[in-house]
């Protein structure tokens, strides 16, 4: 097939892709559960299940699993959010006096005047975040729109996931066959490397989230945290953000512990140890057990693929974004591999840098 054709055919693809962005969520969720959950359906036909067979108890299994998880915790979360319009206000207004006070420093020690009111700023700010947060909830459950969107992806994502799951060998079989001979060989080892990739990050990072989740809400609890669980279930979802999530989720504990605290200096020293024994544990135990370091994605690569899929697509966005950015990493080293090659780079000697000649060279005439 021509180049021009195939990028043609790619272009093509993207844009459609970017025109239903508002109807691919359950599509995608479905197409990711079955993407995720072939390794378990592989296994039981080995044990001489039919596929279709196989692929109904995983994704059984599975949905009873998450139900199980959500019928759970959602009593808590649905408590903690219910108390959050009415300590939240609260928990803001308290900053107000240290506000102040801080305002007053940076005023007497480098001359640096606010003469906006620290308590009534905050006190607006409090009112709007509210405001818009309870205009949210209230648009979401009047709006037709979101609840269509949300049934969709509770009754479509489990038909397409058993279609796909069903079907993934046949898929894999006839996407194989249609590949050119010449490049076959390339393209299946670009292919293994970009399942490896995006398998080793995505399930080693949703284990690790998960995990982290946890530990968060049981630590928070047990320091007497307001919204321990709420904020435990948020800090795991930004562990998918590099750097970025993991400040923000250590700003906003010590957010909510100075508001319910005070500046009381055991009970938040408390709350960030909690956060500190957690980012201990995933950095030296889960995620080089459960990640590794063999998957190919920068921290920086990833931060960025998720902003860059958030700006251009949205939700939709953010959930594509890991996938497209292992595909590139992958074609990006395969296509630096080949220029190597053909140019020999990689049997090249090192070049000797300038400075140290230089230095050299300056040290021959001292002598």
């Amino acid at each position: 097939m021509n180049k021009w054709v195939l990028a043609g055919i790619c272009i093509f693809i993207s844009m459609i892709v970017y025109v239903s962005k508002a109807v691919l969520l359950p599509f995608l969720a479905g197409l990711a559960i079955a993407y995720f959950l072939d390794p378990l359906a592989d296994k039981l036909e080995e044990r001489k299940l039919p596929r279709g067979g196989a692929a109904a108890i995983v994704l059984l299994v599975f949905f009873l699993a998450l139900g199980g998880v959500v019928f759970a915790f959602w009593p808590i979360i649905k408590a903690q959010l219910a108390s959050v319009s009415t300590i939240l206000p609260k928990t803001i207004s308290s900053l107000g006096p240290w506000f102040d006070e801080l305002t007053k420093s940076l005023h007497t020690n480098f001359g640096i005047d606010i003469n906006q009111n620290a308590e009534s700023v905050i006190a607006s700010a409090a009112d709007k975040a509210l405001g818009s947060l309870n205009q949210a909830i209230s648009s979401i459950l009047r709006n037709g729109a979101a609840v269509l969107n949300l049934l969709m992806l509770l009754l479509i994502s489990p038909v397409v996931a058993f279609y796909l799951l069903r079907d993934w060998d046949l898929i894999v079989a006839r996407v194989n066959g249609l590949l050119p001979p010449k490049k076959a060989a390339d393209i299946r080892s670009i292919m293994i490397n970009i399942d490896k990739a995006l398998a080793g990050f995505v399930r080693g990072q949703m284990i690790v989230a998960m995990i982290m989740g946890v530990l968060y809400a049981v630590g928070w609890s047990l320091a007497g945290l307001n919204f321990s669980v709420l904020l435990g279930v948020l800090a795991g979802v930004l562990a998918f953000i590099p750097f970025v999530g993991a400040i923000f989720a250590a700003l906003l504990a010590t957010l909510v512990a100075v508001g319910q605290f005070g500046f009381d200096g055991g009970a938040i020293g408390l709350v960030l140890l909690v956060y500190a024994v957690v980012q201990i544990v995933e950095g030296a135990f889960l995620t080089p057990k459960l990640v590794g370091d063999k998957v190919g994605l920068h921290p920086v690569w990833v931060l960025f693929a998720i902003f860059a899929g958030s700006e251009a697509m949205g939700f939709v966005g953010v959930l594509i974004s890991v996938p497209f950015a292992a595909a590139i990493a992958v074609l990006a080293r395969f296509w630096i591999k080949e220029y190597e090659t053909h140019y020999d780079l990689g049997t090249q000697a090192p070049v000797e840098s300038t400075t140290t000649s230089n230095q050299e060279e300056i040290e021959s005439h001292k002598a």
